[in-house]
């Protein structure tokens, strides 16, 4: 919360600690500017200033008034009638009221005495003692009481008796209290140690800050070597307030630490000489209303709270850097791929799937044709500065024996395994040649779903719509195999950490047909579903009991399989909705599932299966359609749709904040490259091409985009 007030003209004693300079990390020898450095006579000389009201800006006052009026829209007025100055008066203040920041109600009031205290906090964070000085003398406000003060320099200092002396000064009542005061939550980004929350939660909020108090007590007796004095806090401090006998164990246990490197490790501890003090003040503040000690940092995260705001609304924000407080951020649309660079069109008949390498400087496509085309990507200057990326074709693998519509490359991009019906090819991308078959047949019953590798690149995972689940080596040797039945994998994603599959699933049920049982996976089941397998009582993801399967249960649902034992550890109810395809954002922690009738759903996997939110607008009913992730921090979801455009979302936005033409018929699948800064993806249809999306060539002259969007084939199959 910055610098006490005044304590004598000098700083408290910290002891070991030495917490008590500016929190800013401004070095205290560089200044020795204090509070109350300035002298009494030129502080007596300020005049103490005094506006109107109570309000930082008196004309926004009226912030929350609203006017009046009838039914049918018309505002009413005192006497029912508006003579010309009424009318010339109202004409005025819708005027000001379009005015942002300007009378009329377009801030949100904000008390003239919270802002000077924000201002001296900062102030004094900064280290600007003297204008602190000016500024409460001129205000007649303080940063702080003189007990909160006092309190400060006591936890910093670690006097802990005198802290605990002036608790009732805080509001904090001697004896035992149920009901908190108003609380003002911590502003320090700096983590919570295992140690400093071992009180939280439990008791009155007296014991819960006693509680903290005594356990920094005890911890840096300990650091010192002086076990006897820290049993006595143990017994006749902690034991009083602890509520929880298993807290009291764990800190009695710290007592075997061999030294203070094992204490700190144990404890999730840095000692009195590092943070621990200030933190123990940020998590006694909780209990501290913010009229009497203002929470640490207060203003630093009101600005970045501010600045983060500006940029989660921000539509086409990308760059994680910094932005200004002076303007409100605004990114242009110009730097976002809405212009095709390039039309590669070396494919025959329709493009159902394009993949990115991991590098982003390769790109496969494939589809009807039999064809999987390895295009490359090459960097060039573009004017005005930045990088424009050209594409040429590299390899055509044509011997498939049939429509290739899964395909997946290795971590280290040199291989790249395609499947197409139930045949696994294995290729070599640098020489674009296939590598020999280990066995002539096939592993699998039914067409191939999906392929992954795992994160390692030590072997790959094919999933095929038999129920099969299949484990290769990288060479294409098969190691191990286990059935999903009755469960079809449409498709799957794995985890980072290479121990999870996260798959779109869909039930085989047996129905009758013609006196006969046959598999069948569009029928929908009936209430009375049996259960697959036995229904033991299973533990989830959050520790609750999970109901057993049914098919009605599992239709079209997402289910989370662990890899080691192939056990399904978390399952999504049913969808009730078709859905085609699954990614995983760059963090690993969500997927994005594309669903029939035109929905896009993104759900959460870590620390469970949950559902986040959904985005429309785009066109699916009756083709698979793949959408994906893009930008940075996956600031963008990105799909193809059915009317031949593709469809662009920002973050929670459910609806496209781009909508782009120039395929001529339906858009099977999008991907962004990789390396998410170069701002380049792809797009494929069953018009015969892919697309390359790049941001206009020139931004502030603009780019003929009619142009672009028109280009025409020509004999390479590529056009600039």
């Amino acid at each position: 919360m910055g610098h006490p007030l005044r304590h004598n003209g000098s700083h408290p004693s910290n002891g070991s600690a030495g917490e008590a300079g500016p929190s800013n990390g401004h070095s205290l020898g560089i200044s020795t500017v204090t509070p109350g450095s300035l002298p009494p006579h030129i502080l007596g000389a300020i005049r103490p200033v005094q506006p109107p009201g109570n309000l930082m800006y008196e004309d926004d006052r009226d912030w929350y008034h609203e006017p009046e009026s009838h039914e049918d829209g018309i505002e009413s007025t005192d006497d029912g009638d508006m003579d010309e100055d009424d009318g010339e008066a109202k004409h005025n203040k819708h005027r000001a009221m379009d005015r942002p920041g300007v009378g009329g109600g377009k801030r949100m009031p904000v008390e003239r005495e919270e802002a000077v205290r924000l201002m001296l906090q900062g102030l004094r964070d900064i280290g600007y003692h003297q204008a602190a000085d000016v500024l409460e003398a001129e205000s007649g406000f303080h940063l702080s009481t003189a007990a909160a003060s006092d309190f400060q320099a006591a936890i910093l200092g670690g006097r802990w008796s005198e802290a605990l002396a002036l608790l009732p000064e805080l509001g904090i009542p001697t004896a035992s209290n149920t009901v908190e005061p108003e609380s003002s939550s911590s502003s320090i980004a700096s983590g919570k140690t295992k140690a400093t929350m071992m009180g939280k939660g439990s008791g009155s909020v007296t014991d819960q800050a006693r509680f903290l108090i005594a356990q920094q007590k005890y911890l840096e007796y300990l650091e010192v070597g002086q076990q006897k004095k820290a049993l006595g806090v143990l017994r006749g401090e902690l034991a009083r307030v602890a509520k929880d006998q298993d807290v009291l164990h764990t800190l009695s246990g710290f007592m075997m630490c061999l030294d203070k490197d094992d204490l700190y490790e144990r404890a999730v501890w840095d000692g009195a000489s590092g943070a621990s003090r200030r933190q123990l003040l940020e998590h006694l503040q909780a209990f501290i209303s913010p009229s009497v000690m203002v929470p640490s940092r207060r203003l630093a995260t009101l600005f970045d709270q501010a600045r983060r705001h500006q940029q989660m609304t921000c539509l086409y924000h990308e760059e994680p850097d910094s932005s200004s407080l002076y303007v409100d951020h605004r990114c242009e649309s110009g730097q976002f791929p809405s212009v095709t660079t390039h039309v590669l069109a070396d494919h025959t008949d329709e493009v159902w799937r394009i993949e990115w390498s991991p590098d982003g400087m390769q790109l496969a496509s494939a589809g009807k044709d039999k064809t999987v085309v390895i295009w490359q990507l090459k960097a060039s200057p573009k004017e005005g500065g930045g990088t424009q990326y050209n594409v040429e074709s590299l390899h055509q693998l044509r011997d498939h024996s049939d429509p290739v519509d899964a395909m997946a490359w290795s971590p280290d991009g040199k291989t790249l395994v395609t499947a197409a019906d139930k045949t696994v090819y294995v290729w070599n991308t640098k020489t674009g040649t296939q590598r020999p078959r280990p066995s002539a047949g096939s592993q699998h019953g039914d067409t191939i779903s999906a392929i992954q590798w795992l994160p390692d690149g030590s072997e790959f995972i094919v999933a095929s719509m038999d129920c099969k689940v299949v484990f290769y080596s990288a060479a294409g040797n098969m190691l191990r195999q286990w059935t999903a039945f009755p469960l079809q994998l449409n498709d799957f994603v794995i985890t980072p950490d290479g121990k999870r599959i996260v798959a779109i699933t869909t039930p085989l049920k047996r129905v009758n047909h013609n006196d006969r049982l046959k598999q069948a996976m569009s029928a929908r089941p009936s209430d009375d579903s049996e259960t697959i397998g036995p229904a033991p009582v299973v533990l989830g993801p959050n520790g609750g009991p999970m109901q057993p399967f049914q098919y009605a249960t599992m239709e079209h649902s997402i289910a989370v399989i662990r890899i080691v034992d192939h056990e399904i550890i978390d399952w999504s109810q049913d969808l009730r909705c078709e859905t085609t395809s699954i990614r995983m954002s760059s963090d690993g922690r969500k997927v994005l599932v594309s669903c029939t009738p035109d929905e896009i759903q993104v759900w959460s996997i870590d620390p469970g299966l949950r559902y986040l939110r959904k985005h429309t607008g785009h066109v699916q009913g009756h083709f698979l359609i793949r959408s994906c992730f893009g930008a940075p921090k996956d600031r963008f979801i990105l799909s193809g749709s059915e009317d031949g455009h593709v469809y662009v979302w920002q973050g929670g936005s459910p609806n496209p904040i781009e909508v782009l033409s120039g395929h001529r018929d339906v858009v099977n699948s999008v991907a962004w490259n990789p390396v998410a800064a170069r701002r380049i993806f792809a797009s494929c249809s069953d018009d015969t091409t892919i697309r390359i999306w790049q941001p206009p060539i020139n931004v502030e002259g603009g780019m003929d985009i009619a142009t672009s969007a028109e280009i025409v084939e020509e004999s390479e199959g590529m056009v600039l």
